[in-house]
């Protein structure tokens, strides 16, 4: 019989998905799929499931949550060598990755086009010993996602990451970063990078309009230093409406991998944020795993 795992975290975004678990059984009780069910509440328990149990019966996983539960189901996946098809179910607050991906945030348009199981192979990004499918970021906003308060969030939305994100311009300092790729060698003061797959993170829709999930390169956008204050709001609000791209204060580069490293001892930049995770600490060895990962996809519709 075909069977299909659902992991959802309870705790994501609204928390009201648990009330549509019967509708997407239904779904796919329908289509003669025994569904098993991973209700987690942390990293620990999705990778003490996928580590102890037959992963190799199922022919898709589905993961009900934000982009940090979607992150952590993946690096299990990859720790174990396992290749199933992921199915997004956006039940989170900014849900970047589905949103690219076309995958409706209504739950029963949501399950129809999860239904119909059109895969698409999608580039993994890999940053130390640790995966990510839609950013790496560090600097400014980057611990955002993680210390934001779950009620603000869930209250708010996408609108609590700029709040929040706004608390730390007033005390932030700039950090000196060496990005190197390939070819090149970039030595400047940064107050923010990510690196990006598609073409938003954290609730800004439009960090890159030229990304492309499958081309086998990356986004590198690297926010400099901003000497006069009064360029802090035009920069922001660039930033959201995605006109940044040329401006004077951006370093922008789109390349297989990169390199970044701390060489102010002064001020280290020490951690990391991967899809709105903790991630690994500097210096970081970035790699793009070229259609690494199959996902169920929207994009054509």
């Amino acid at each position: 019989m075909k069977s299909v795992l659902l992991i959802y975290n309870p705790k994501s975004g609204n928390t009201t998905f648990k009330n549509e678990l019967d509708e997407f059984l239904e779904v796919f009780n329908k289509m003669e799929y025994d569904v098993r069910i991973c209700r987690t509440l942390s990293k620990l328990s999705i990778d003490d499931y996928i580590q102890n149990n037959d992963m190799d019966s199922f022919d898709f996983v589905f993961v009900a949550g934000g982009d940090g539960t979607v992150n952590e189901v993946i690096n299990s996946l990859q720790n174990k060598n396992i290749d199933i098809p992921i199915g997004i179910i956006p039940a989170g607050t900014a849900n970047d990755f589905a949103r690219y991906l076309n995958i409706p945030f209504q739950y029963d348009k949501c399950f129809d086009v999860l239904s119909q199981m059109k895969v698409e192979e999608v580039d993994l990004g890999k940053v130390n010993d640790k995966y990510f499918i839609n950013i790496c970021c560090g600097g400014l906003f980057t611990n955002v996602s993680q210390n934001i308060d779950v009620e603000l969030k869930n209250t708010l939305g996408k609108m609590a990451y700029y709040i929040k994100g706004a608390e730390q311009l007033p005390t932030f300092k700039p950090t000196k970063l060496k990005i190197t790729t390939d070819y090149e060698t970039y030595v400047d003061e940064f107050i923010l990078f990510v690196v990006l797959n598609s073409t938003g993170a954290g609730g800004f829709d439009k960090l890159s309009t030229n990304a492309n999930i499958s081309d086998g390169l990356f986004e590198f956008i690297g926010v400099r230093s901003i000497k006069r204050v009064t360029d802090v709001p035009r920069l922001l609000m660039n930033l959201i409406i995605g006109e940044h791209l040329d401006d004077k204060n951006i370093l922008y580069l789109k390349k297989d991998n990169f390199g970044i490293e701390c060489v102010d001892p002064n001020h280290l930049l020490e951690e990391s944020d991967i899809d709105g995770e903790s991630g690994p600490q500097l210096p970081l060895d970035i790699k793009v795993i070229h259609k690494g990962l199959r996902v169920i996809s929207n994009r054509n519709n």
